[in-house]
C-alpha cells in the first residue's frame, strides 16, 4: 500500500540564546492511504513537536527545523509559510490538544465553520452551505442542538464540547490527512469511546488518513493499524499495531505497556525514574538510566542505527 505522507530525518532544534538543544532528532515515519498511525510516548517525548514542526507552525525565533515531510509523493516547503498554508486546513487539519485555547472567543463557532472552509485557496461556499456542513458534522458528533451551538462562543461551552467541535471543523473540509493530537484528552470514558468510533467510521466514508497522538494506549488499541514509539526525541520502535501492541521489544516499549492501568486486582508496575529534560539527554541511548537491560554498549549507541527487520523496527543495540 502507498503512502500518503513521509517523514524523513525531520529535527526540530529549540534555540535558547547562544545555546542549541535538540527536541526530535532526525526522526522519520510513514503514513499509509486511508489508515491511522498511532504515535505514542510518555508527556515530552517530542510527540506534539513532531506534528507542529513537520506542517510548519512553530516559531521560527525559536525552533530550527530540519528535514523532509512528502505529500502524495512531492516534498513540501515546511520552511514556506504561504506554501505550507495552502495544505494545512485544507490537505491536512490539525486537531489541537488544547480545546479551551483553540478558539477565538471573539466568534461564533458558526464563524469559526466558515472561515474554516473558506479559506484560501478552497471553493468558496455560501453561509448556508457551511451551516449544513456543520449542522451534519455536529449532529455525527453527538452535540444535541447544534444550530445553538453555532451561535454560541468558545466561552460559552465546555472543554468536552469544544473538543467534539474541534473534531469536527477538522472534517469541514474533507482532509486527506487527520492530524490529531490527543483528541480524547478532555472527554470522559464514555465519550471517548463514542469519538473513536464516529472517527473510525468518516475515516471510511472519507477514505482519510489519521495521524494520531496519544499516550492513552486505549485509544491507540482502538484506532491505530502501524505504531511509532517516541522517547526524549527519537523514534525507538516502529511497526504495525499487531506486532508492537501484541510483542512490543523494545525495553521502553514493554516499560510503557506495563505501566498501562487495568481493571484487575494486580499492582500496578511503575516504570522507574523520569524522562530527560531537553538539557540533560545523554548522546548515547537516552533510555539508558531508566532501562533495565542495559549495558556499557548503550552509552556509544546513536538512536535509529538499528533495527530487527523491515515490518519491525527497534532502535536497540540489542538488535544492531
Amino acid at each position: 500500500m502507498d503512502n500518503i505522507l513521509e517523514v524523513h530525518n525531520l529535527q526540530v532544534i529549540l534555540k535558547r540564546g547562544k545555546q542549541k538543544i535538540t527536541a526530535v532528532d532526525q526522526i522519520s515515519f510513514s503514513l499509509k492511504r486511508g489508515k491511522t498511525l498511532g504515535i505514542i510516548g510518555e508527556s515530552g517525548s517530542g510527540k506534539s513537536l513532531t506534528c507542529m514542526g513537520m506542517l510548519g507552525l512553530l516559531d521560527r525565533k525559536l525552533w530550527d527545523v530540519s528535514g523532509e515531510v512528502v505529500f502524495e509523493g512531492k516534498p513540501l516547503s515546511i520552511q514556506n509559510r504561504k506554501a505550507m498554508a495552502k495544505i494545512c486546513g485544507n490537505k491536512m487539519t490539525l486537531i489541537m490538544q488544547n480545546p479551551m485555547s483553540a478558539f477565538n472567543p471573539v466568534i461564533t463557532i458558526g464563524k469559526h465553520f466558515y472561515e474554516s472552509v473558506n479559506k484560501p485557496g478552497s471553493e468558496k461556499k455560501t453561509k448556508e452551505e457551511v451551516t449544513e456542513i456543520a449542522t451534519d458534522l455536529l449532529t455525527k458528533m453527538r452535540i444535541r442542538d447544534p444550530q445553538a451551538v453555532l451561535h454560541s462562543y468558545a466561552f460559552q461551552l465546555s472543554g468536552g464540547m469544544l473538543q467534539r467541535i474541534m473534531i469536527a471543523l477538522a472534517l469541514a473540509v474533507q482532509p486527506d490527512i487527520l492530524i490529531a493530537d490527543e483528541p480524547t484528552t478532555a472527554l470522559d470514558l464514555s465519550v471517548q469511546h463514542e469519538i473513536i468510533k464516529i472517527l473510525q467510521k468518516l475515516q471510511e466514508q472519507y477514505g482519510m488518513a489519521i495521524l494520531i497522538v496519544s499516550h492513552d494506549l486505549g485509544v491507540i488499541r482502538h484506532l491505530a493499524d502501524d505504531v511509532s514509539v517516541m522517547y526524549a526525541g527519537n523514534m525507538v520502535e516502529q511497526g504495525s499495531a499487531e506486532i508492537i501492541l501484541k510483542d512490543p521489544q523494545h525495553p521502553y516499549t514493554r516499560g510503557l505497556f506495563a505501566s498501562r492501568p487495568a481493571f484487575s486486582k494486580e499492582r500496578l508496575i511503575m516504570m522507574e525514574g523520569q524522562p530527560p529534560a531537553l538539557e540533560e539527554r545523554l548522546e548515547g541511548c537516552r533510555f539508558y538510566p531508566r532501562c533495565k537491560e542495559r549495558c556499557e554498549d548503550c552509552l556509544a549507541y546513536h538512536p535509529g542505527a538499528s533495527c530487527k527487520d523491515e515490518i519491525h523496527q527497534i532502535s536497540c543495540v540489542k538488535y544492531l
